[in-house]
Formats: C-alpha cells, structure tokens, sequence
C-alpha cells in the first residue's frame, strides 16, 4: 500500500505573514537578539576599521585606488548574485543565507587585496562564528498530513488555493 506525505505551507505562512504583524522591524529584533546574525554584522563593520588601519599605513596611494576598485567591484557582483537569488528563491531566509554566503565570500576577497593575514582571520572568524552560533531555524513551517494516493489527487485538483508542496511517497515493504 502506497501513502503519501504531503507537507504544505501556504502562501502567507511562507512569507511569515502572521507571525510578523507585531513589529515593523522583525529582521532588525533577529539581527540583534540571534547571535548568528549579530556576530557577522560585528565582522562585516569591522572590515571599516581594518580598512582605515591599513590605509593609514600605507604611505602612497596605490592601494587606496586598487582596494577602492576591488570594492566596487564586490558590490556590483554581490548585487547581481543578490537579484538573481531574489528572484529565484521562495523564502526571505534562503535568500539571507545566500545572501550571507556571497557576503563572506567578497570579504574574504577584499581583505586578501589588503594582506593575506587578514583574510586569514576573517577566515578563521567566520569558521568561529559557524562552530559557536547556529542559524536561527525558519519560523513559519507548515505542517503535513498523510494521504492515500487517491485523497492526494483530488486535494491537488480540486484545492483553489495555491500553495507550495513537498511530497514524500513511500511503499510497506512486506516479506515475504
């Protein structure tokens, strides 16, 4: 006998629709409560001083041109990644977690324009930010049912509404 698993989540509960009418800044609460997301805006602003260090050290003005050039560059790329995931995920967290990738990524490109030992430790700082903070889990799950394939297809063909499934199927192994 087949059974099927469906889980869904609708479309205002994937987007956090009720869970976040209490607050106009829910994502500004998350950034500061969630230590995953705190930890990597102290790294991020802290590329500002680092870069003001090293300017200062420098004594011409070939760095500030070629790390001025780089930077522009990591913004323009991570705005090009940052609309194409925009517009292909489903969810604001997969975006934010994409999002987040591509923004360590570009860091630790930038630094290494400036010295390779800092983006070492910025390295090692985001593998430290990875082993102590977990990212925070998505709020607004659905739920599932278990369905005959029969109650299946007519839920699917007869439901209004749209949604989003994920259907697991699976079969009783009987021995023989």
């Amino acid at each position: 006998m087949e059974v099927a698993t469906a889980t869904e989540a609708s479309a205002p509960a994937a987007s956090g629709g009720a869970a976040g009418q209490g607050h106009p800044f829910p994502w500004l609460d998350a950034a500061i409560s969630e230590p995953y997301y705190f930890l990597h805006l102290l790294a991020f602003f802290s590329y500002f001083a680092a870069r003001s260090a090293a300017l200062s050290a420098d004594d011409g003005g070939e760095l500030h041109d070629r790390l001025l050039r780089r930077e522009i560059q990591a913004v323009l790329v991570f705005l090009v990644l940052f609309v194409v995931k925009i517009v292909k995920e489903e969810t604001w967290e997969a975006v934010i977690a994409d999002s987040l990738l591509y923004a360590k990524g570009l860091l630790l490109a930038v630094t290494l324009v400036i010295d390779w030992w800092l983006a070492f430790a910025y390295f090692l700082g985001f593998l430290v930010i990875y082993a102590v903070a977990q990212q925070p889990p998505y709020d607004g799950l659905g739920h599932s049912n278990h369905l005959t394939p029969l109650q299946l297809e007519s839920l699917l063909t007869e439901e209004p509404t749209s949604r989003f499934w994920l259907v697991f199927l699976y079969m009783f192994l009987m021995e023989f």
